[in-house]
């Protein structure tokens, strides 16, 4: 990025706040906005961003601008921001056809790529920023009706400054499978601390140790944020929570037969989950 664009970052969290302090870290100013006044008060006395300026300024002063807010708030400024001929903009949502399909009805001559990184962590908010973050993961960039060749190459440009790989994937298909592997995981963490809830015995939270810590880690995620991505993958988490429903039932049925069996997939599972080279 050795030329004069400018980014802009609308929404300084931990996705928004991370992307700031790498582009700091690689030398390359950049403008922020956050309507929150501690984030503001944060992200100025860290000293990561060129300027720190209202929505409409900065889209005034940017060439490209990160959207980084949560998805509802993303839909809601690709429609309300005075957006010019030329600019590009990339969102980070974590749910991919709601946001495409907002970012087709922009002004023409706007271009806009759509965006996932796919690293995180359970806190939040700009104090749980960071520059590696991003490092050796992959970032899922989605082509809209505005997704010019110039708009894909700067994308690609700004996702490898991050030290993240980018992956081209269709908005459908994106969310598809982050409903199997980033949403469902999600409610089954939720479900486990109620379940635990349930069985109201004090003790239980006493004795919990790095088996129960591990499995309801993603719980600990903002509530609001988590439940603006799942209401807007709704439909294909719903086929995800079917057969997981469905697998559960049959793994209480088999543990319910004199003698209790065991589930015969167990030791292929357990084969499978050590084979996977997850990211930490």
């Amino acid at each position: 990025m050795g030329d004069s664009f400018r980014w802009g970052i609308i929404g300084l969290g931990l996705i928004g706040g991370s992307i700031a302090r790498r582009l700091a870290q690689q030398g390359i100013p950049a403008l922020g906005a956050d309507r929150d006044p501690a984030t503001q008060a944060e992200a100025r006395a860290s000293g990561v961003l060129e300027a720190l300026l209202d929505p409409p300024a900065l889209v005034a002063a940017a060439d490209g601008v990160i959207l980084a807010t949560p998805v509802g708030a993303i839909e809601e400024l690709l429609e309300t921001l005075p957006w010019r001929p030329g600019q590009l903009i990339l969102d980070t949502g974590s749910t991919k056809r709601q946001v495409t399909t907002a970012m087709a009805r922009l002004p023409e001559g706007v271009m806009a790529v759509g965006g996932h990184p796919m690293a995180g962590k359970e806190r939040s908010g700009f104090a749980a920023s960071d520059p590696e973050l991003f490092v050796g993961k992959p970032f899922i960039l989605v082509p809209t009706p505005r997704t010019t060749p110039e708009a894909a190459a700067r994308a690609e440009e700004l996702v490898r400054v991050l030290g993240a790989r980018p992956l081209w994937m269709d908005a459908e298909i994106h969310d598809r499978r982050m409903a199997w592997v980033s949403h469902l995981p999600y409610l089954a963490a939720m479900a486990l601390i109620a379940a635990a809830e349930a069985a109201e015995d004090p003790a239980l939270w006493e004795i919990a140790a790095s088996g129960f810590r591990d499995s309801t880690r993603v719980a600990a995620s903002d509530p609001r944020m988590m439940g603006e991505v799942v209401r807007s993958n709704a439909d294909e988490i719903c086929i995800a929570l079917e057969t997981f429903c469905r697998i559960l039932l049959r793994w209480r049925e088999e543990l319910q037969a004199f003698p209790p069996s065991l589930p015969s997939e167990w030791p292929h599972l357990a084969a499978r989950r050590r084979g996977l080279n997850l990211p930490a």
